[in-house]
Formats: structure tokens, sequence, C-alpha cells
């Protein structure tokens, strides 16, 4: 069993990302996270020794300021993050320092990818590929990836790779 948190600001997609990835659907408008949700799924990841079935416990944080008090506390524990920001509003990025350090705080040595949500929205995209490879370097992550809740476009992709990374803490 393995325990990843979804962290970031309120309205990037984090729940819908959770949503898309447990339920398979993706809901128009999801309501703002009231403190905590969780999930758990099954998924396969393969390691060294073969294929292993693994339990994901997803923590799906409230973005909001008033609810990060609680972050720390949920994060004891987890193996993982997805960071979690806007590609269409700059400010989702801009915060993510703080977001990194909230973690960090509680779970030093945690696996920690960067994703990027709403990448179909590209007419409104405001934070480049580029740059946002750059702080994945700067801020010491293990990758970085983009995808639409909307459209399903690597919303597994994400999970695998944090699964892998987190893997890599047992399996070398």
């Amino acid at each position: 069993m393995l325990k990843v948190v979804l962290a970031g600001e309120g309205g990037v997609g984090k729940t819908a990302l959770c949503t898309r990835f447990t339920k398979g659907i993706f809901l128009e408008g999801t309501k703002m996270t009231i403190g905590v949700d969780f999930s758990a799924v099954k998924v396969k990841a393969a390691t060294k020794y073969g294929e292993e079935l693994v339990t994901l416990q997803i923590w799906d944080f409230g973005g909001e300021e008033r609810f990060r008090f609680i972050l720390p506390g949920y994060c004891n524990g987890a193996n993982g993050c997805i960071l979690c920001f806007d590609l269409t509003q700059d400010y989702t990025f801009h915060n993510l320092p703080e977001w990194i350090t909230l973690v960090r705080q509680a779970v030093p040595n945690v696996k920690m990818i960067l994703v990027g949500l709403k990448a179909d929205l590209l007419e409104q995209r405001r934070i480049t590929r580029e740059v946002a490879e750059g702080k994945v370097r700067e801020w010491r992550l293990n990758g970085y990836i983009e995808a639409s809740s909307k459209s399903g476009e690597n919303v597994p992709h994400i999970f695998g790779l944090i699964t892998q990374e987190m893997l890599s803490l047992y399996y070398g």
C-alpha cells in the first residue's frame, strides 16, 4: 500500500484528476474540496521482480488557504506527492514553492512529481513546458507531466510515474 497526496492551489483540478483516475469520469464544475478527500485504487506496477498489484491511497487536499494547516498532518507516512498547477493560471504555478515546503516539512524524502493540468485549454495556456521543466530541476522534483482530466490525456501516466517513483524507494 502506497500513500500519495495531491497538493496545489484550489481550483487547479486536483479533484477532477482524482475522479478521472479512480472512476474514469470527468465531472464538469466539481465542488471545492473541504479539508481532505480520500480514495483508494489498485494498480499494476512493474518492478525489477515482476509485476506487482499496488493499492494507492490517494489523499486530495483542499487548496484553499484556510485548509493548509491540516496538510502536514495528513502528509505523514506519504510515499509520494502529485504537485498540481493549472496551466492557464500563473499564480497556481508561482505558489508551488509554498506547497513543496509544506509537504517536505512533513515528509523530507517524499517522491514528488509536477503536473500541469487543463492541458486541453491550449489557447488559455500561461505556463510553457520549458518553464515547468526548468523548475523540476530547480525544485528537485522527480518528473513533469501535462494532462487533461477532461479528455483523460496522460492521467494514467501521472499515477504510473508516481507509483514507479514510490516503488523505487523499496526496489531501488
